[in-house]
């Protein structure tokens, strides 16, 4: 038999989350919960945080403030919605992991009061090993000596912030990080690339993106917690670089077991 992770701990908390639930029954807002919560909490004695702030600073630079709702006795964290819908969206879990990482817990609570009763998911977190994957082929021929030694940088500098902060973080986590970490290193590095939209020789407008751009030669789509990126993603990717008029694409997925770097050519 498996045993499980606080097992003491997180079987009095899921009572107490019922408790407040049947005391204060259904429409009320997440914050009108969490206070309900919070006050079992005191009366039971249980030791708790509520709305932790946290911000992870890179190369001396704020990157992101992390606020979860509740950490309980410095082992469990609780993040609490009260959502009219009975299932959970893929964010909400993804948001969770994000506390636990930040805080470096291994258990978490997703708790919503809107339906008929309390819903209790666990979310286990465990940091996965280091793997990745790499594909260079589709510019390895049209690379100039210059071209080579700036990829190496590039490369360098995604790597030493994946064995850093591992997997589990928001996408735009990992952009903040790499950008710092480019200019660092020394390579210019421009967020939120504008793109022109050109119709043959007009330029209709242009369009906001998240792409880095990297010694003004490279083009960056950081992602995370995907198996992988989607055909869209690469065709994204040689649509964007022909309307920048660059040869080189970078897609970055800083997946759920896996660093994964692809390149992209503009043909």
């Amino acid at each position: 038999m498996v045993e499980l992770r606080h097992e003491q701990l997180s079987y009095q908390v899921r009572g107490l989350i019922f408790e407040a639930r049947k005391n204060l029954k259904t429409g009320w807002a997440e914050e009108i919960y969490h206070q309900g919560l919070a006050q079992l909490l005191r009366e039971n004695r249980v030791p708790f945080e509520s709305k932790p702030r946290k911000t992870l600073i890179h190369r001396g630079i704020a990157i992101h403030s992390f606020e979860c709702d509740l950490i309980v006795a410095e082992r469990i964290i609780l993040e609490l919605k009260a959502l009219p819908e009975n299932a959970f969206a893929p964010a909400h879990y993804a948001q969770l992991i994000n506390y636990l990482k930040c805080w470096n817990k291994d258990l978490g609570l997703l708790v919503n009061f809107g339906s008929s009763t309390a819903q209790i998911e666990r979310v286990v977190w465990d940091e996965p090993e280091w793997a990745i994957q790499e594909d260079y082929a589709s510019i390895k021929t049209d690379l100039t000596g210059a071209d080579r030694v700036c990829l190496r940088q590039i490369r360098q500098n995604i790597f030493t912030i994946g064995k850093q902060y591992g997997f589990g973080y928001f996408d735009t986590v990992y952009r903040k990080l790499v950008a710092v970490e480019m200019a660092h290193s020394g390579l210019e590095c421009r967020a939120e690339v504008e793109i022109p939209v050109k119709w043959g020789d007009t330029i209709l407008t242009r369009q906001g993106s998240e792409h880095l751009l990297v010694a003004k030669c490279f083009l960056i789509n950081i992602q995370s917690l995907r198996a992988r990126p989607s055909r869209y993603d690469f065709a994204q990717m040689k649509t964007f670089l022909n309307h920048l008029n660059l040869k080189f694409g970078i897609i970055v997925n800083f997946g759920k077991k896996q660093l994964q770097i692809h390149t992209v050519n503009r043909e």
